[in-house]
């Protein structure tokens, strides 16, 4: 218990220095203006990872180009989730005893410029959380949190049931409505 309080305490330092040393251009981005969007979402639960492989074949026929990164929070990859064009995953086996993601897709995730990257958790998922918060995005968004402030350009506010499917309609909706700098 007392071990698990120092390391959150140890990784939530230095995410917050990463995150000042990090800090670069940012601008808002509408959603329609978007042409490259990070998607971050937890793909522990098998549904969740259908549910973000849909939204991205929907969003790919709107000629956006799309690359999404779950986090599995299990040793390895269940049988039924495998990596394809532009869906990677990296695991509890990809994380340091900080709790920080140590793998080529992730590396990858955060150097590239997207326009938007939408972190989908719906809980404080530390691994997603520090992707977004370093990323080279111009505009990252995430849902609501009074920890998460720094890590994120807007934050959406959703009730504790609200589904993946209704956060990402709800994300998309505010992102539309939103002008870009």
């Amino acid at each position: 218990m007392i071990l698990e309080f120092i390391r959150s305490a140890l990784s939530n330092y230095r995410l917050k220095r990463e995150v000042v040393e990090n800090s670069h251009g940012h601008a808002t981005v509408n959603f329609d203006a978007a042409k490259k969007i990070g998607i971050l979402y937890d793909a522990t639960e098998p549904q969740n990872f259908e549910i973000v492989r849909e939204y991205v074949k929907e969003v790919r026929s709107r000629q956006k180009d799309v690359l999404a990164l779950g986090y599995v929070d299990k040793k390895a990859l269940p049988q039924n989730q495998y990596a394809q064009l532009g869906l990677d995953f990296f695991t509890r086996k990809n994380l340091n005893w900080q709790l920080f993601p140590e793998s080529l897709e992730v590396s990858n995730f955060i150097k590239e410029p997207f326009d938007i990257v939408l972190n989908l958790s719906a809980n404080t998922v530390f691994p997603l959380r520090y992707i977004a918060a370093v990323s080279k995005a111009k505009f990252r968004v995430g849902r609501f949190d009074e920890s998460s402030i720094p890590c994120y350009d807007m934050m959406i506010e959703a009730t504790p049931e609200t589904d993946l499917k209704q956060f990402i309609r709800q994300t998309e909706d505010y992102l539309r409505k939103i002008k870009s700098t």
